[in-house]
C-alpha cells in the first residue's frame, strides 16, 4: 500500500492479484469485502484473486449467506465487530489466524478446502449445523467463549479432518451427528461448561483416530453416546470434571437403590474400531459409561482414576445414590481389557486402575484377558466390582487387587483362569440385618482352568464358589477367609467341582465352612480347616485322594473329623474309608469304619451302647474277627479245663458213652454244629451254669461276628 492509497483502494489492488496486505489496524468496511467476493473482477495478468489481509479491522456485518465465492480467503490479526455471516454460502477456502470475533454463523456452508479459526477468540457462537468442509476443520489453539452457551455448534458438520489441538471453549462443543472423515485432535484442548456437556459429539463418525490426550481437559461432560471411531479413540492423561443431566434417566440393574447419574464421559453404545485408551493419569471425576459399546482392539485403563474420592459408610449396606466409577454393562472388548500397573523403573510408569465406587461389568464380554491386578477399587459396603454374566475368553487377573467392598461375578464365565492371588477384599458389602455378604462372589461360575485365592489373599467377608465349575484347580493355600461377625460364612463351595482342591489355609477361617456336595479327584488340606472359628459342613462331600500336609496319620485325621461332626453322620466316615481303600490303604479303611461304628453307639441309647461295646471288643464291628477266635479259644479252654475237672454222669444209665471234656465243650460253644457230646451227658449244679454260659457266648460271637461279616460284605 503506497502513502497516497486509502485502504479500500489498497485492499482492491491487493486482491485482484492475490497479494499479501498487511494494513497494521487500518479499517476496512465489511461492504468492501462482500463487494470483492461476490463480484469478483476479471483475471489481470500475473495474479489469481484472493483476499489475504492482515491486521485489518472490519467495520460492519460480513454477510455473504447463500454466496459463491471462488477466491480464497485468509484473513490475520483481523478483527470483526460483528459475527461474520456464511450462511449456506460455497467456499474456494476461508481462514481466520489470529483474528477476534464476535460470532460466525455458516448453517450449511460448504467449503471446497480448508476452513480455519487458528489462533482466535471467539466471543459469540461458532454455529456450523450442516456444513461440508472437503477439507480440515482448523480450530487449533482458538478461544472459543460464550459465557456458557454453545461454543460451537456442528449438528451434522462433515469435514474431512477436525484439528481441534489446544484449543479453549467456555460453552457446550457440539458435534452429535457429525462425520470426520479422517481424525478428531483435541489434545490439549480445554472444555469447560461446568454443570452441563463440554463436548456433546453423539453420534460422530470418525474415520480416524479420536485423540483427546495430552493433557485434554473438560469440565462438564464428554458425550460420545453411539459414536464411531474407524481407528483409535485415545485419552491417554485427559481430566474430566463431571455433571449430571437431571433429565436423563440412568437405567443400571443394581441390587437396590439409584445409580449416581453424574458422569464424565458417557460412550454407551460407543464403536471404536481400534482400541479405546484411557490410561496414563486419565482422571475421570464421575463415572465413565462405556454400556454396550464395541471396542475392536483393547480397552486401557492402567493408570486411570474413575469417580469422586467420596467416605461411604462400610457399616451401612443402603447407599443412594449408588456411586458409579465404571458403567461397562454389556461392552465387548475384541482385544484385552488392561487395568493393571504397566512399565518399570526404568520406563514410563504407569500405575494400575484406582475406582471410587462401583466397576460394572454386567454381561460384558472380553473376547481376550482381562487384567485388574493391582487395582485400587474403593467402595466399601458396595459390590465395588459388580461383573455377573462377565464372559472372559482369557484369564481375569485379579492378583494384588486391593478392594473396599465385594467382588461379584454370578455366572460369570472365564475362558482360562481366575487369579486372585494375593488380593486383599476388606469391607465388604452388607445385607440388611447388618450381616457380611461375601467378599468374593462367584456364585454358578465357569472357570476353564484354575482358581487361585492363594499366597495372602484375604477375604474379609469370606468366599462365595456355590456351584462353581472348574476344570482344573481351585487353591486356597496361604488364604485368610472370613472376619468377625456373627453369621460369617468363611467359605461356602456348596455343589463346587474341580479336579484339584487344596485348602491349606494360612490360618483358620474365621467363619462357616462349607463343603457340602462338593465334588473334587485330589484334596489337599491342612489342620487350619477343620479348626476353622465356626462350624465345617461337610455332608455328601466327594473326593478320590485326600493330602494333608505335612502328613497325617489316621488317628489324627480321625479326630479333625470328629471334632467338625457335631452328631452321628456315617457319609464321612465311609467317603474316608473309601479314598483309603482306594488308596491301597485298606488298614486305615477299618480303622476309619471302626471309628464310625464307635461314634455311632455312642450317639444311641443305653441298651444300645453295651451291645456296640460288646460287638467292639469281641469282634471290632466285623473287621476284628480274628477277636472271635481268641475269645472263642478262651472259653473252649476254660470250658475243658472245668469239664476235666468235673465229669458228668451219663444222661441215661444203661448207656455207657465215652467222656470227652474237650469235645463236650466244643459242643457246648460251637451253635449250629452237633459234634455229638452235648445230649450224652446230664449238667447239673455248677456245671449247668457253665454249659449255659458256653452256649450263650458261642451264640454271641456267633452274631456278632455275622453281622459284621455282613456290614463288610455289603460295603464291598
Amino acid at each position: 500500500m503506497t502513502r497516497t492509497d486509502s485502504p479500500a483502494a489498497a485492499v482492491r489492488r491487493a486482491f485482484v492479484t492475490g497479494a499479501r496486505l498487511d494494513l497494521a489496524g487500518g479499517e476496512v468496511p465489511a461492504e468492501l469485502l462482500v463487494e470483492l467476493l461476490v463480484g469478483i473482477p476479471a483475471l489481470r495478468e500475473g495474479g489469481i484473486p484472493a483476499l489475504r489481509l492482515a491486521g485489518a479491522t472490519i467495520r460492519g456485518r460480513l454477510e455473504l449467506p447463500g454466496a459463491t465465492i471462488s477466491a480464497l480467503v485468509e484473513l490475520t490479526r483481523c478483527t470483526f465487530d460483528e459475527p461474520v455471516d456464511l450462511y449456506a454460502a460455497d467456499l474456494a477456502g476461508w481462514r481466520f489466524v489470529h483474528c477476534a470475533l464476535p460470532g460466525l454463523r455458516a448453517a450449511n456452508l460448504r467449503v471446497r478446502s480448508e476452513l480455519a479459526l487458528e489462533q482466535c477468540t471467539v466471543t459469540g457462537p461458532v454455529e456450523l449445523p450442516d456444513a461440508r468442509v472437503e477439507g480440515p476443520l482448523r480450530l487449533v489453539g482458538t478461544r472459543l467463549d460464550t459465557a456458557g452457551g454453545h461454543a460451537l455448534v456442528g449438528v451434522r458438520l462433515v469435514c474431512g479432518v477436525l484439528d481441534a489441538r489446544g484449543m479453549q471453549a467456555e460453552g457446550e462443543f457440539r458435534l452429535s451427528g457429525a462425520r470426520v472423515d479422517g481424525n478428531i485432535d483435541l489434545r490439549g484442548a480445554r472444555l469447560v461448561r461446568p454443570g452441563g456437556d463440554a463436548l456433546e459429539a453423539s453420534g460422530v463418525r470418525v474415520g480416524g483416530n479420536l485423540r483427546c490426550d495430552r493433557e485434554f481437559t473438560a469440565e462438564g461432560r464428554v458425550v460420545l453416546a453411539g459414536a464411531s471411531v474407524a481407528g483409535n479413540a485415545v485419552f491417554s492423561g485427559a481430566t474430566l470434571q463431571g455433571s449430571a443431566d437431571r433429565e436423563e434417566r440412568v437405567v443400571l440393574v443394581l441390587p437396590r437403590g439409584q445409580a449416581d447419574p453424574t458422569a464424565a464421559l458417557v460412550a454407551d453404545r460407543m464403536t471404536v474400531n481400534g482400541n479405546l485408551v484411557l490410561d496414563a493419569g486419565f482422571t475421570a471425576v464421575g463415572s465413565v459409561r462405556v454400556a454396550n459399546a464395541r471396542i475392536g482392539g483393547y480397552l486401557r485403563l492402567s493408570g486411570a482414576t474413575l469417580g469422586a474420592p467420596v467416605e461411604h459408610d462400610a457399616d451401612n449396606g443402603d447407599h443412594s445414590p449408588m456411586p458409579v466409577a465404571l458403567a461397562a454393562d454389556g461392552i465387548e472388548v475384541a482385544g484385552d481389557l488392561e487395568a493393571r500397573r504397566s512399565g518399570t523403573e526404568s520406563t514410563d510408569d504407569t500405575g494400575p486402575l484406582q475406582a471410587y465406587g462401583q466397576v460394572r461389568l454386567v454381561d460384558a464380554y472380553v473376547h481376550g484377558s482381562a487384567s485388574l491386578s493391582g487395582a485400587r477399587l474403593h467402595g466399601p459396603g458396595l459390590d465395588v466390582l459388580f461383573a455377573d454374566r462377565l464372559r472372559v475368553g482369557g484369564t481375569l487377573f485379579l492378583r494384588g487387587m486391593v478392594a473396599s467392598g465385594s467382588i461379584r461375578l454370578h455366572h460369570a464365565h472365564i475362558g482360562s483362569t481366575l487369579d486372585c492371588t494375593g488380593a486383599r477384599l476388606t469391607a465388604p458389602r452388607r445385607r440388611p440385618d447388618g450381616s457380611l455378604k461375601p467378599s468374593l462372589d462367584a456364585r454358578t461360575a465357569t472357570i476353564g482352568k484354575d482358581l487361585f485365592c492363594s499366597r495372602g489373599f484375604t477375604a474379609a467377608g469370606g468366599a462365595r464358589l456355590s456351584l462353581v465349575e472348574v476344570s482344573k484347580s481351585v487353591n486356597f493355600n496361604g488364604a485368610r477367609l472370613g472376619g468377625p461377625g456373627e453369621g460369617v460364612a468363611a467359605l461356602r463351595a456348596r455343589g463346587l467341582t474341580c479336579q484339584e482342591l487344596r485348602l491349606g489355609f494360612a490360618e483358620p477361617p474365621r467363619g462357616d465352612v462349607q463343603l457340602t456336595a462338593v465334588v473334587a479327584g485330589s484334596v489337599f488340606d491342612s489342620e487350619h480347616l477343620w479348626a476353622a472359628d465356626g462350624v465345617v459342613d461337610i455332608e455328601d462331600f466327594r473326593y478320590q485322594s485326600l493330602t494333608a500336609s505335612p502328613e497325617v496319620d489316621v488317628a489324627t485325621r480321625l479326630r479333625w473329623l470328629r471334632t467338625v461332626l457335631p452328631g452321628y453322620d456315617p457319609d464321612p466316615y465311609d467317603q474316608l474309608a473309601a479314598c483309603y481303600r482306594d488308596g491301597g490303604y485298606d488298614d486305615r479303611a477299618d480303622a476309619v469304619l471302626l471309628a464310625k461304628h464307635r461314634h455311632r453307639h455312642a450317639a444311641q441309647g443305653p441298651g444300645k451302647r453295651v451291645w456296640g461295646w460288646f460287638q467292639e471288643w469281641t469282634v471290632g464291628y466285623g473287621y476284628r474277627p480274628w477277636r472271635a477266635a481268641l475269645w472263642l479259644a478262651l472259653c473252649w479252654l476254660l470250658g475243658s479245663i472245668w469239664f476235666a475237672l468235673h465229669r458228668l454222669p451219663p444222661l441215661e444209665n444203661d448207656q455207657n458213652p465215652v467222656w470227652q471234656p474237650v469235645i463236650y465243650a466244643a459242643d457246648l460253644l460251637i451253635p449250629v454244629v452237633n459234634l455229638g457230646q452235648d445230649g450224652l451227658w446230664q449238667a447239673s449244679g455248677p456245671s449247668a451254669w457253665v454249659a449255659g454260659s458256653l452256649t450263650a457266648v458261642g451264640w454271641l460271637l456267633l452274631s456278632t461276628a455275622a453281622a459284621g461279616a455282613t456290614r463288610i460284605l455289603t460295603r464291598r
